[in-house]
């Protein structure tokens, strides 16, 4: 992060000189991004409580037994949250279209990536087969056609 800061501040001026312009058609994909978002902002919070985002299952866990979310949004993807995410900060970087906006998403995609790959080691460590399972029948980001 330090390292990035550092590059950003050298390269503000060239970087933040850099807008690309509005655009019709990304507007529109904005609009559809932030909609998308919305719609898995929702159905996400129904099932992954600010209880369980702040840990207190893993923190009292005879009073909050843990459990592996599977249905509603989980039983089409693994990962909502951070597909909220990526859909949000898309919409932002279409809108702004801006350089330095772009710059932000590109970095954004791997940081997810690597969070992604550290709450799988967790959970498949906490949940043993039953997660192992789940990973065999649900996509982590993008939903499959059901046959």
């Amino acid at each position: 992060m330090a390292g990035y800061i550092a590059a950003v501040i050298g390269w503000r001026n060239r970087v933040l000189a850099v807008d690309f312009g509005a655009s019709v058609f990304f507007m529109v994909l904005a609009v559809l991004c932030l909609a998308g978002g919305s719609i898995i902002g929702v159905k996400r919070r129904r099932l992954l409580t600010q209880a369980i985002l702040t840990g207190v299952p893993e923190l009292s866990e005879q009073e909050y037994p843990g459990r592996l979310l599977t249905e509603g949004i989980y039983g089409v993807v693994r990962h909502p949250r951070y597909v909220e995410v990526t859909l949000w900060t898309l919409a932002y970087t279409l809108f702004a279209n801006h350089l330095s906006a772009w710059i932000v998403w590109a970095f954004t995609l791997p940081a997810l990536w690597l969070v992604v790959l550290l709450e799988e080691a967790e959970l498949r460590e906490r949940f043993g087969t039953e997660f192992e399972e789940y990973c065999r029948q649900v996509p982590r980001f993008i939903p499959r056609r059901k046959a």
